[in-house]
């Protein structure tokens, strides 16, 4: 885009775009998503990739961002260019406001050409306009349904244009957005990811800049990752940094000799949660199977998971669910399966994450390979098919630091947010490792009268090695469950 009459006026506003900023500004793509680092110099690039098209006639732009301040950033480099650089501010013909206390920011031009900053904050104030154009100020804060709903409809009328400048902050709608730009199909779409040291006139050393070489000594691993690196596998406050999309998405195939188990998070407007999965003799826990569904009865539910196409030999040995509502867990028991909804398995969030990080780390397997390099894995994988799951992992995250909880303890929690799956993983491995429940179900249970058990009848001595391979662990099984 930024070729012939656009390197003219960037060099009339002085502007020099260093390498990788001119990979933005010559895309032809109707949406650009440009993935940076602190630094970069997205800001700049993206308010002045717009201006010169401020002088083309009975135009409309909006910067859109989460918050008016946020949405601020662009809107100043063009006022900075355009009313006091270029002196249009001395023009009277030409209305002008900026003021970020009000969110007033707004430039109309004589030719009725307008640049507007709205903010997500104001739903509202999002509708009814066709534009030209669109800069979603530090996109990845937004929410999909600002984009999809609200602001994509905006641009059908004109064909208009948008880009979505940002730093990462996990695998969220934005970057669903960014992968179109790898995919042939969608081609109106480009997306970069360009890490801070890619801006030679702040880090003329690269990744291996003094500054740069510092920050990684003195950031936290996800800081570093998400603000400098601009990589969407990790961001501050992620709970689950040990998860890897090539070490934890693994295909599985049901393996009847093994025990089965769904464990439920219980829902109506937010989703059901069925995470299926298997425990290898070893302990190794393999979630191959998936099912959310929001708006749902129960008994619906129970009839859509028995109707699923099943594997050979299928088996399901027990259930487990939110202690929550033993409501659920009985009818789930009367129902389905035997279901076990224990309240200890709910009540201490911080030892079950703890459990589910234990078995996302890494455990030598083997001593070394033909190289002398030990191999490793994880205990817990997940299959390429539960991709809600898969989401909701990458995405997990502490509540920010903002607001009266700055400067003291948070607490023990994440997001009640995207966690359903979660929820119900943790609930069955804090059952099956923590709470003892190694019995044979017909020790402890007379179905189907009974579902949440009273844990001091199952608990039994504690797993000392909890993760160790070949400790030969019993558990649960009903035979005769096949469908």
């Amino acid at each position: 885009m930024a070729t012939g009459s656009y390197a003219a006026f960037f060099r009339k506003i002085k502007y020099d775009p260093h390498p990788k900023q001119w990979l933005y500004h010559n895309s032809p793509a109707r949406f650009r998503v440009p993935v940076c680092g602190r630094r970069f110099g997205k800001s700049t690039m993206a308010g002045r990739d717009v201006e010169p098209q401020l002088f083309v006639p009975k135009k409309r732009f909006w910067i859109v961002g989460p918050t008016y301040d946020l949405g601020e950033k662009e809107f100043r480099v063009i006022w900075d260019d355009l009313i006091i650089g270029m002196g249009l501010g001395r023009d009277r013909r030409l209305k002008k406001a900026y003021s970020r206390r009000t969110g007033e920011m707004f430039l109309e031009f004589p030719w009725q050409t307008r640049i507007e900053v709205r903010s997500a904050q104001q739903p509202q104030h999002l509708v009814g306009e066709a534009l030209d154009g669109l800069i979603m100020s530090e996109a990845a804060k937004h929410s999909r349904d600002t984009w999809e709903r609200l602001l994509r409809p905006s641009l059908s009328d004109k064909r208009g244009w948008a880009t979505f400048p940002t730093t990462p902050e996990g695998l969220n709608w934005l970057y669903d957005l960014w992968r179109y730009g790898a995919k042939p199909e969608f081609g109106d779409y480009e997306a970069w990811r360009f890490p801070s040291w890619d801006n030679p006139k702040v880090y003329p050393g690269g990744e291996f800049d003094d500054e740069i070489k510092m920050l990684r000594a003195t950031m936290t691993q996800e800081e570093f990752e998400q603000e400098i690196a601009a990589l969407f596998t990790s961001f501050v406050g992620k709970i689950f940094p040990e998860w890897r999309d090539d070490e934890h998405i693994v295909t599985h195939q049901f393996n009847p000799a093994w025990p089965n188990y769904i464990s439920f998070d219980w829902g109506f407007t937010n989703p059901l949660a069925a995470i299926e999965f298997q425990v290898s003799p070893w302990d190794e826990i393999h979630v191959w199977r998936e099912h959310y569904k929001t708006n749902t009865t129960l008994e619906t539910h129970l009839q859509i998971l028995k109707s699923r196409y099943q594997p050979k030999d299928y088996r399901l040995d027990m259930c487990f669910g939110d202690a929550a509502d033993p409501e659920a867990a009985a009818y789930v028991s009367e129902h389905f399966v035997q279901c076990l909804a224990l309240p200890e398995a709910k009540e201490n969030w911080r030892e079950g994450i703890d459990l589910m990080k234990r078995f996302l780390a890494p455990v030598q397997v083997s001593e070394a390979d033909e190289y002398g390099t030990p191999l490793d894995k994880p205990l817990l994988t997940v299959d390429p098919s539960c991709t809600s799951f898969i989401r909701e992992v990458n995405n997990y995250r502490a509540p920010d630091r903002v607001g009266p909880t700055k400067d003291r303890n948070l607490p023990e929690k994440g997001h009640n947010k995207d966690d359903h799956g979660i929820d119900a993983l943790r609930y069955a491995l804090m059952t099956i490792f923590v709470l003892g429940a190694t019995h044979h179900l017909s020790e402890v249970y007379s179905p189907p009268t009974l579902s949440v058990v009273d844990s001091e009848t199952l608990r039994t001595p504690s797993h000392e090695n909890l993760l160790t391979p070949s400790r030969g662990s019993t558990f649960f099984t009903l035979e005769g469950m096949n469908f």
